[in-house]
């Protein structure tokens, strides 16, 4: 059974349910106020109405994990639903004396990540009100407490290096979303193999075409290993605004390649497991969406994908790929088309996306493809009886 009790942090201020059974009640405090809130478990949902000074309504939450729930709501007075989402006291974004901090709240641990002398770790439990935990860097563990708010909004703690009697402060403030801000990372291997090849940069001229809308941030990073590509992922953990990553390589069936080396595409799907805020992952690269048999693709990474992916089927040729990119991310970052929805209409209004072409194309079929949360792959969508050539001399994109 879904358990919702315990405190909150919501879009209506604090919150503190309990629960018995089916039964939840509890209150929240909204512009200095302390609001009821009553229902009752329902499949997966707990179905409530609340009441403030002013208004009463009915609404809904449901559990995305343990520590974090969506949901809606709805005054008696309104027809349009409203959006009501929540974080478990400690679970979020903290802004600390170490850098950004994320901490991620279990049912019966919380774990988190921090960069700020290196990449890091934190894990403990919550005893008496108090978070206790451990910490590992790269040179250094040690012990720590935290102690939160009544707004759940900014800690107050300490830490200490294993072995030692004395403690240093550590402290946070939560990180909240920035409205209407968006990101967008492209993370770009580097094409060139010696120095008598020309500079060249796809991820600059994505940057130069997408920096004319306000709400986007665009970010390119370079990467040369595994360990790279790691780093600027797990940077995704800190950000609380919705985000798009690019990974722009040479690559294989298996995953992407650099310099002749292989990055499974399971790693780096994982190395973003924790990056709620990503609305999608597209692979500019060659092959890496390839299957021999449906399947072929979650079978690779071993489980449905936490998050939207997209890329492409074939050795996609390089302006061809350029161009569908271009329409792609324009109708996600400046439209403001859900990916779902601008991969179907990608497939519609560029001819050569899917697995066919017309007559006399220029192109050959790219073979996109997206890969859905729940675990399935988009097929090309069905175009007129176009025949399938493939275009002698067409400069191929980014062979392995």
């Amino acid at each position: 059974m879904v358990n919702f009790a315990g405190r909150w942090l919501s879009s209506f201020g604090p919150m503190e349910l309990t629960q018995d059974g089916l039964a939840v009640s509890g209150h929240y405090l909204s512009r200095g106020h302390r609001c009821p809130i009553e229902g009752a478990i329902v499949g997966d949902q707990l179905r409530f109405r609340y009441e403030e000074p002013t208004e009463q309504g009915t609404g809904w939450f449901e559990l995305q994990r343990h520590g974090k729930f969506r949901g809606g709501y709805t005054a008696e007075s309104a027809t349009n639903e409203g959006t009501w989402i929540g974080e478990r006291e400690f679970d979020g974004i903290w802004e600390s004396s170490f850098g950004r901090l994320r901490l991620i709240q279990e049912e019966n641990r919380i774990v988190g990540f921090y960069e700020g002398v290196g990449s890091s770790t934190i894990e403990g439990e919550i005893v008496e009100g108090e978070f206790q935990f451990h910490y590992q860097e790269p040179q250094a563990a040690g012990e720590g407490k935290f102690i939160i708010d009544p707004g759940f909004e900014s800690f107050t703690g300490e830490w200490r290096p294993m072995g030692a009697e004395r403690w240093s402060a550590w402290v946070g403030k939560r990180v909240l979303p920035k409205s209407n801000l968006t990101w967008l990372l492209v993370l770009e291997a580097h094409w060139q193999r010696s120095i008598a090849e020309k500079e060249f940069s796809f991820g600059q001229m994505l940057a130069e075409f997408l920096n004319r809308h306000e709400h986007l941030a665009v970010r390119h990073r370079f990467f040369d290993d595994a360990a790279g590509l790691d780093r600027w992922c797990r940077e995704l953990l800190y950000f609380p605004e919705p985000a798009v990553v690019l990974v722009a390589s040479h690559g294989t069936s298996e995953g992407i390649s650099v310099q002749g080396r292989t990055i499974d595409s399971k790693r780096v799907i994982d190395s973003l497991r924790y990056a709620e805020n990503l609305m999608l992952l597209h692979f500019s690269a060659c092959l890496v969406m390839k299957e021999e048999e449906p399947g072929d693709f979650a079978k690779r990474i071993q489980r449905a994908a936490p998050f939207p992916i997209s890329g492409y089927t074939t050795s996609v040729d390089w302006g061809g790929s350029a161009v569908l990119e271009f329409n792609y991310l324009d109708m996600i970052l400046g439209k403001g088309l859900a990916p779902e929805v601008a991969a179907e209409n990608l497939l519609k209004l560029v001819k050569y996306a899917g697995d066919t072409v017309p007559e006399g194309s220029p192109y050959p079929p790219a073979g996109f493809r997206f890969f859905s949360p729940a675990g399935e792959m988009t097929s090309s969508f069905d175009h007129d009886d176009f025949s399938e050539p493939e275009p002698p001399g067409f400069n191929d994109r980014f062979l392995a």
